[in-house]
């Protein structure tokens, strides 16, 4: 009797857990969004490089719906390197996004801003203010995207 009962105990189980849906189904490999109309909209990843003499700098993109990530590191010629992170949204053409970064040890946020460009982005520059210890655009109107750095499209690295 005690075994019919335990045995009973672990099919319910066994069904519950094949079933259920598990939370790594929310994991970034995996990213889609669903609408009323149930599409779905899965994450993509691009990678984009500018070169220009002694300068460059990388931009990794994770963009699932309307939202971006990713990864910004500059070399520009005769000043501090740094690299971190994006987070922010796309509206339109444009990306917007903060950018969490590391340079001579310190930490610092700052917005940026990438307009699409044929098959790459050219990022934005306008003047700024100090919002809170974050850098933000005081006017994304009149941002300034023609002297910008220009990335183009370029084959992801491996991960390690």
């Amino acid at each position: 009797m005690i075994i019919r009962h335990v045995l009973a105990l672990l099919t319910g189980a066994f069904i519950c857990s094949c079933s259920g849906k598990s939370g790594s189904e929310n994991d970034t490999a995996n990213d889609t969004v669903s609408t009323g109309q149930h599409t779905e909209v899965t994450a993509t990843n691009q990678c984009f490089a500018h070169h220009a003499r002694k300068d460059s700098a990388f931009l990794h993109l994770e963009i699932a719906g309307n939202s971006v990530s990713g990864k910004l590191s500059y070399a520009l010629f005769e000043k501090d390197r740094n690299s971190g992170t994006i987070a922010g949204t796309i509206t339109g053409d444009t990306i917007f996004a903060r950018y969490t970064f590391a340079s001579e040890g310190t930490k610092s946020i700052r917005e940026v801003a990438f307009l699409k460009k044929e098959t790459g982005w050219v990022e934005g520059f306008g003047e700024v203010t100090d919002s809170a210890g974050v850098m933000i655009f005081t006017d994304r109107s009149k941002l300034d995207f023609e002297k910008g750095l220009h990335f183009e499209p370029v084959e992801c690295p491996a991960a390690p």
